[in-house]
């Protein structure tokens, strides 16, 4: 037994990893490589123009949960405003002019 026979089959071998064809002449292998060359430049295109998309996208998310986050708080201050007013029995209509309840008795509070 050879040395090279004891030792397991591994995927990384670099042996196989280049077809032969015809005894080991590599007919049509320029051409091969020309286009695999611009094949792998689109690809790295491709893989680069998508990372930036990811990145605007990621961008365009983070400002949108930020505008929520932001109409969330102005929100809840409005409500809290209104609870006040309410407790306090003062009504406030949409155009911002503030008038006071009259009670049962007639007296203004």
């Amino acid at each position: 037994m050879m040395a090279g026979e004891l030792s397991p089959r591994t995927d990384t071998s670099t042996d196989d990893d280049k077809p032969m064809l015809n005894n080991g002449e590599s007919h049509g292998l320029v051409v091969s490589d020309a286009s695999d060359k611009s094949r792998d430049q689109k690809t790295l295109r491709r893989l680069a123009q998508n990372r930036e998309a990811a990145r605007k996208s990621r961008l365009r998310k983070k400002a949108y949960v930020q505008q929520l986050e932001s109409s969330r708080m102005k929100l809840s201050q409005l409500e809290q405003e209104l609870q006040r007013a309410r407790q306090q029995g003062i009504f406030i209509s949409s155009s911002g002019e503030q008038s006071q309840s009259t009670s049962g008795n007639g007296t203004t509070t």
